[in-house]
C-alpha cells in the first residue's frame, strides 16, 4: 500500500496495489461539489441539485488517471502513460468536472465577492491560455519531472497542477459566468484551436519526445521495463500521444460548441 502514485525503483508487477489518497482525494472532490451545490440551491430555493451524468464521467477519468494501473505506471515507469493521465487529468475531465457546477453556484457566486473576483481574473481566456501552457510547459521539463516524479508529494504537485490548469482552462468555454459577452462560440472554438490543436507548447514538447535522439527523462530511462516497451520506443509514443490527444480532445469540443451554437442560430 502506498498513500498516492510515485516512482518506485522495483519490478513492475500487475499485482494490485492500494493508494487511499487517490481515493480520498476522488470522493472529496465529488463530495464538495455535490454539496456546494446543494447548498447553494437551497440558499437561492431552487429544485434540489442532481449531478449531471457527465460529471461522474470526470470523476471516473480523475480516478481512472490517478489510480492503479495508470497512476503507478505514469508516475514512475512509462512516459506514454505519463501523458495519458496528463490528457486525463488536464484536458478530459476538467469540461467534465464542470458540468457539475450548476446555476445556483454561478449565481452565488455573481456577487461580486473576492471568489468572484479571483475566478473572473484566471478565466480570462487570455489569461486562462497562457496560464495553460506555462503549466504544461514547466511540469513536461526534463528538470521538473526528474525531480518532482521522484516523491509522492511531487507526483500530487504534477497532478494538481495539471488539474487546476485544465479547470482555468477549460472555465471560459464551458461557463458562461462570469459574463464576457464578446467571448462568441467563433472565438470558444478559434480558443480550443489554439490551446490545443495547434499550440506551440504542445507541439513542441511532441516533437523534442518524438525526435530526440535521447531519452529526456531519466526517471522512465532508468526505470524498470515494462513488457517490451521501454525506453526510446516509450518516449516516441509518448510523443504521438501529446500530438493526437489533445488535438483529438480539442474537436470533439468544437463540435459540441459548434452544434450548441447551429441551435441557437436557427
Amino acid at each position: 500500500m502506498s498513500w498516492w502514485c510515485s516512482a518506485q525503483n522495483s519490478p513492475w508487477s500487475w499485482e494490485w496495489r492500494a493508494y487511499p489518497g487517490v481515493w480520498l482525494f476522488v470522493l472529496t472532490t465529488a463530495f464538495l461539489v455535490i454539496a456546494w451545490n446543494r447548498r447553494a440551491a437551497q440558499r437561492s430555493g431552487q429544485l434540489p441539485y442532481r449531478p449531471p451524468p457527465t460529471f461522474w464521467l470526470g470523476i471516473f477519468a480523475l480516478w481512472l488517471a490517478l489510480d492503479w494501473p495508470l497512476g503507478a505506471l505514469g508516475a514512475g515507469y512509462l512516459a506514454s502513460i505519463h501523458t495519458v493521465q496528463f490528457l486525463l487529468m488536464a484536458l478530459v475531465a476538467p469540461p467534465l468536472l464542470l458540468q457539475g457546477i450548476g446555476p445556483a453556484v454561478l449565481k452565488s457566486l455573481n456577487q461580486k465577492g473576492t471568489a468572484y473576483r479571483l475566478i473572473d481574473l484566471l478565466t480570462r481566456p487570455l489569461v486562462a491560455l497562457i496560464g495553460f501552457n506555462v503549466v504544461v510547459l514547466l511540469t513536461h521539463l526534463p528538470a521538473v519531472v526528474d525531480t518532482l516524479m521522484q516523491s509522492q508529494l511531487g507526483s500530487f504537485t504534477v497532478d494538481m497542477a495539471w488539474i487546476g490548469s485544465g479547470l482555468v482552462f477549460w472555465w471560459p468555454v464551458c461557463k458562461d459566468e462570469p459574463p464576457r459577452p464578446r467571448f462568441v462560440p467563433a472565438l470558444r472554438i478559434g480558443y480550443l484551436i489554439l490551446g490545443m490543436m495547434f499550440s506551440p507548447v504542445m507541439f513542441g514538447i511532441a516533437g523534442f519526445l518524438v525526435y530526440s535522439h535521447t531519452p529526456l527523462y531519466g526517471v522512465y530511462e532508468l526505470a524498470p521495463p515494462v513488457g517490451s516497451l521501454s525506453g526510446m520506443p516509450d518516449q516516441q509514443l509518448a510523443g504521438v500521444l501529446m500530438s493526437v490527444g489533445p488535438a483529438l480532445v480539442a474537436f470533439i469540443g468544437i463540435t459540441v460548441i459548434f452544434f450548441r451554437w447551429s441551435r441557437i442560430e436557427s
